[in-house]
């Protein structure tokens, strides 16, 4: 029996500041057809989500949302920031 896909988007935290949680964010979303991934948002600094996927030369667009519940929706075109 497989696992249960979420109903609702998970969050993901930024995690420790200096840590790699950013890194594994935007290579999640990345790759999130490819592993079936679930939708996601992460929870932390957008504009540091956009120059880190600039440096890493990663097109990974940024969608703020405002809400949680945007995040499915928002999924599609980047990966969701809560602001």
């Amino acid at each position: 029996m497989g696992a249960a896909v979420p109903t609702r988007p998970l969050a993901l935290t930024m995690g420790e500041p200096a840590g790699i949680g950013a890194e594994i964010a935007l290579k999640a979303w990345q790759r999130r057809q490819d592993a079936a991934l679930p939708a996601f948002f992460y929870i932390g600094d957008a504009a540091h989500l956009e120059r880190l996927a600039r440096q890493l030369h990663w097109p990974v667009p940024i969608v703020t949302i405002a809400a949680p519940d945007e995040a499915a929706a928002a999924f599609a075109h980047g990966l969701p920031v809560l602001r």
